[in-house]
């Protein structure tokens, strides 16, 4: 598993961008992108995976719903997480439910929330990792296993037919020792008649 997480952090307001770079920065293990608008954070993924996507709502060109649906699209395991300073229940809803928005954060935010927020949505993430690795896993040792278990099938089918055979040879001696032993029985039964 990864031990460093990118973190993408998209808002038009630079100062926005500064503010919430310096809260995750001395954080070990995490890697800070920003993005000024939803078009660069697009760039962005382009090239690379993220753990973490925070954008915020209100931006020209692209809203963060429209941003975070495109998001999804490229990285679906990714958890995005909307970042709205207005008061619109409607734009939060449809991140919710149309960009699989894991959480909405208001401006202006409480750093304390924001890093267990964030931090919440790192081990998220980690876990639909391990799971989908796990199912990977699981999948790879299903197949293996039926492998294995051909193999022996296999096996045992030729183990049989080589017994089958070995038993019709055995019949066969058997009846060939019954006839020479009768043959036998009646020599010295006329033998002793005589």
């Amino acid at each position: 598993m990864e031990k460093t997480f990118k973190i993408l952090l998209v808002d038009d307001e630079e100062n926005v961008l500064k503010a919430l770079k310096r809260l995750f920065i001395e954080d070990e293990g995490l890697e800070v992108h920003t993005a000024s608008s939803g078009r660069e954070g697009l760039e962005l993924l382009k090239n690379t995976e993220f753990a973490v996507i925070v954008s915020d709502q209100r931006m020209p060109e692209m809203t963060g719903v429209e941003f975070l649906q495109q998001a999804k699209e490229l990285f679906p395991d990714a958890v995005r997480i909307m970042l709205t300073g207005y008061a619109d229940i409607h734009a939060t809803i449809k991140a919710i439910n149309d960009a699989g928005a894991y959480r909405y954060i208001t401006k202006p935010w409480n750093d304390k929330e924001i890093k267990f927020i964030i931090k919440e949505a790192l081990d998220y993430f980690r876990l639909i990792k391990e799971n989908k690795y796990l199912l990977a896993l699981t999948v790879k040792q299903k197949e293996e296993l039926n492998t294995w278990s051909k193999k022996l099938e296999n096996h045992v089918r030729k183990q049989i037919a080589d017994l089958t055979e070995k038993d019709s040879e055995i019949n066969i001696l058997n009846s060939k020792l019954q006839k020479y032993h009768s043959g036998i029985l009646d020599v010295l039964k006329k033998g002793s008649s005589i």
